[in-house]
């Protein structure tokens, strides 16, 4: 699906703070985050919604929704984490390829969305990726 936004990412024609990436997965952080370190996981090839997504594929990407909830805990210092993930407009799904927001969550601040700075991005993408290890 060539205009589908996380397509392009995952096909290297739009830019991302890539945390993970493997032959079905791939990982990086929100453009727009709600907390620092707020992360996507998707898929790789294109399914709109939970309802599409086959299951051993939606098994492979809570395994790195995981991987990326222990790394903000453990590399950022977060103390909770919040997984969401939306389907359909009415539920609050803006872009239509499955993804899950993987948000951090620190003591003593308020979460409230700001643009990422390519300062923070490459600095905050580093630690998660060195944390993941894979």
């Amino acid at each position: 699906m060539t205009a589908c936004t996380f397509c392009r990412i995952a096909r290297g024609e739009a830019p991302a703070y890539i945390v993970y990436r493997d032959g079905s997965v791939i990982a990086f952080l929100d453009k727009a985050p709600l907390t620092k370190g707020h992360t996507l996981v998707t898929t790789i090839e294109h399914y709109e919604n939970i309802l599409e997504i086959p299951d051993k594929l939606l098994g492979d990407v809570i395994n790195v929704v995981k991987k990326v909830a222990k790394a903000q805990l453990e590399g950022l210092g977060a103390q909770g984490v919040r997984v969401v993930q939306n389907n359909g407009s009415l539920a609050g799904q803006v872009i239509f390829h499955i993804h899950f927001h993987v948000i951090p969550f620190y003591l003593n601040e308020r979460p409230s969305r700001g643009l990422l700075s390519s300062h923070e991005g490459e600095e905050i993408s580093k630690i998660l990726r060195e944390q993941i290890g894979d």
